[in-house]
Formats: C-alpha cells, structure tokens, sequence
C-alpha cells in the first residue's frame, strides 16, 4: 500500500500552519472523511458510487485521485457544489 506524496505533504503543511502536531490534524481529517462516507452511505446511489470508487481507484488502482463529485457526495446535496454547469442550483 502506498500513501500519495501530495497528500502527506499537505498533511504537514497543514499542521505546520495551524501549529498542531500532524497526528491530531490526521485525526480529525479522518474523522471529517468518516462523517461524510457514513452520510453517503445512507442513501442506495450515493453508496453505489461510493462503493466503486473505493473499488476502482483506492482498491484496484495504482494513484489516488478522488475528483470533486466523489469528495462530496457525503453532503446534503452534492450536485449543488459541482463544477457542472447542468448542476447548477441557483435560480
């Protein structure tokens, strides 16, 4: 198993800003990331993409690449947050 270069630099950048050590900033990275797949597993299609993500790209691929639709697909409405003007929510 492999941890992304970027990843852990943006760990230690992080924690170097907000003077924390790097544990306690992983710590509550993890816990935010488990609060969001726990509510995107409360709904069937939303734990379906979430499923074949983890499969696809953390399980089977060889880099970790989490585009911007899978990191939210914990929040109330993700659609609304994507980049996609076919998304778009405002009036």
């Amino acid at each position: 198993m492999t941890i992304d270069a970027e990843l852990i630099s943006v760990v230690r950048l992080l924690a170097q800003v907000l003077e924390v050590p790097r544990y306690v900033l992983t710590e509550h990275a993890l816990q935010l990331g488990c609060y969001q797949i726990h509510a995107a597993s409360k709904d069937p299609e939303r734990r379906q993409q979430l499923q074949e993500h983890l499969v696809e790209v953390h399980l089977l691929g060889t880099e970790l690449s989490d585009d911007e639709d899978i990191l939210r697909l914990g929040q109330d409405n993700p659609k609304s947050h994507s980049t996609d003007p076919s998304c778009d929510s405002s009036p």
